[in-house]
């Protein structure tokens, strides 16, 4: 008999270029990604449930790397101090700690000045890190590089991929995968993506929706702050919230990036030495908790991814 791998090897060794591992659930409609397809995407993990629990284990939103040293997300996951937080670059299994996994300590992280956790509204941020991410060169497969942010806004019907280790289900304590997803959505016109939400909240200047209209594929809890990406190749969107997860008529919403693009310009310019590393509370939980608990229609909560 051989004997039982120690508990947690599986899902650490487990290899996600496996096309023979396409079973199971997927971040809602998606696949698993494959080495190349997103190497500026990072998971940003809660340092204190990983020494408890496990590496991996303390997963909680997604971003994307801009520079060597810089990740933009969303505001909304700013729940804990800047030295809690930890950022992980490299790897497509979230349990991975093979030697192309890179890992990185939080500085400083940045709000957008208007950002409001009712609303939603200038749902980014940035995360400066204490050291930068190494680049290969020349650049290969597997190397871990930015990805622009772009010059242009979201064209409707235009088909782009989001990415995340979100759950692959409405609900809690859905399951979380151990390979970071990819799904394809469509770019929803503005007026439509306004019309498809009005019932739940008023969709925030700065944002666009994108999904199936039939529902199905979607980003979900935990894919917060995670890249939207169109043909070109450039970072169009940050997953920002959603009613339900891949709900018919109910796409996600997305911070524009282009909308955003002259605040991310100027603060990446800028000293992050005078960013925040602080989270604003209200009756002692995150602000944007309260609102968790607050918006609820027909049995159902907007959930920020």
């Amino acid at each position: 008999m051989h004997p039982e791998p120690p508990k947690g090897w599986l899902e650490e060794h487990l290899d996600c270029d496996d096309r023979a591992l396409e079973f199971g659930e997927r971040i809602v409609g998606g696949r698993n990604a494959r080495t190349g397809d997103a190497p500026f995407h990072v998971s940003l993990r809660n340092l204190f449930h990983e020494r408890r629990y496990g590496f991996g284990s303390g997963l909680f939103c997604g971003g994307s790397l801009i520079s060597a040293d810089l990740v933009l997300t969303a505001a909304h996951c700013f729940t804990t101090t800047a030295s809690n937080m930890g950022v992980v670059a490299g790897i497509l299994n979230r349990f991975d700690q093979s030697p192309r996994m890179q890992f990185r300590r939080a500085f400083r992280y940045l709000r957008h000045p208007r950002w409001n956790p009712r609303t939603l509204y200038a749902d980014i941020g940035l995360v400066a890190l204490q050291s930068p991410f190494l680049f290969s060169v020349p650049l290969g497969a597997s190397s871990i590089r930015p990805i622009v942010p772009t010059n242009n806004g979201p064209v409707p019907g235009e088909r782009c991929t989001i990415f995340g280790w979100g759950q692959t289900q409405e609900g809690r304590n859905r399951l979380q995968p151990v390979c970071l997803q990819k799904a394809d959505v469509t770019i929803f016109e503005q007026t439509r993506c306004n019309r498809s939400l009005s019932v739940v909240i008023n969709v925030p200047d700065g944002t666009f929706c994108a999904g199936r209209y039939a529902g199905g594929v979607d980003s979900c809890q935990r894919d917060s702050g995670g890249p939207l990406v169109c043909g070109d190749g450039a970072l169009y969107g940050v997953v920002s919230f959603g009613w339900g997860c891949g709900r018919a008529h109910a796409p996600g919403v997305y911070t524009d990036v282009f909308r955003y693009r002259q605040w991310i310009d100027a603060a990446t310019g800028s000293d992050p030495r005078t960013w925040s590393g602080a989270v604003p509370v209200a009756d002692g939980r995150p602000a944007w908790s309260a609102l968790l608990g607050g918006i609820v229609m027909v049995g159902t909560t907007v959930r920020l991814s």
